[in-house]
């Protein structure tokens, strides 16, 4: 097992508790969105909740914005970037940010049922044989590389076979991201928010690449 799991399930509702992911503390909060079209912006405002309560301060001064172009989000405090890594991710009704303050953090939310075979062509064969196909493999993969990504913060363009899971179990992923400029390395857990899965990744180390002239 690579990691236990923080929690042995979550609601599917609101929640907001400290997680222990691979040695680092993560705030998470999950929650139903009730303006779908909104989604987006109702995440953001569970991380400014996050935010807000991680740094002590008062909700009105946070705000979470995305960081062109790569549309990262970036938490602001009294009009500062904040010394927080926060993620944001949304599916099927659902919207969820985590904080870190020790570690850059990824999060994703995947409906099971909408990540199946089709996704095979962005996993190697090698990713495919790291855990039996239990009817979750595929969706543990795919929240996996996304979460991995964002936690590795690199500002390039998502691209799921840069990401590499090396380790897969029912709990817990280890992961590689090779960027343009650095390859970032880290753990990940899972976890379920009703019927979705959710995956939460920190990234633990980050490796200058040297840039060739003509390279991709």
């Amino acid at each position: 097992m690579i990691d236990s799991l923080p929690q042995a399930r979550l609601p599917r509702a609101r929640i907001d508790r400290g997680l222990d992911v691979a040695g680092c503390h993560v705030d998470l909060a999950i929650d139903e969105a009730v303006d779908r079209s909104g989604i987006s912006a109702a995440a953001a405002r569970l991380a400014e909740d996050l935010v807000a309560a991680h740094s002590g301060c008062e909700r009105r001064l946070v705000r979470v914005a995305a960081l062109l172009p790569s549309g990262r989000p970036l938490a602001m405090v009294r009009g500062r970037g904040a010394t927080v890594s926060v993620s944001l991710s949304h599916a099927g009704g659902l919207c969820g940010a985590a904080v870190c303050g020790t570690a850059g953090v990824g999060l994703d939310i995947v409906d099971p049922g909408e990540a199946g075979p089709a996704l095979d062509v962005w996993f190697t064969p090698a990713e495919l044989a790291l855990f039996p196909d239990d009817g979750l493999l595929r969706p543990r993969l795919w929240a996996a590389k996304e979460a991995a990504f964002k936690a590795a913060r690199l500002d390039d363009g998502f691209r799921p076979r840069a990401v590499a899971i090396e380790r897969l179990d029912a709990a817990g992923f280890c992961w590689t991201v090779c960027g343009r400029y650095r390859r970032v390395c880290g753990r990940g857990v899972f976890t379920e928010a009703g019927t979705h899965l959710v995956a939460i990744a920190v990234a633990a180390a980050s490796i200058r690449v040297e840039h060739q002239a003509g390279s991709d």
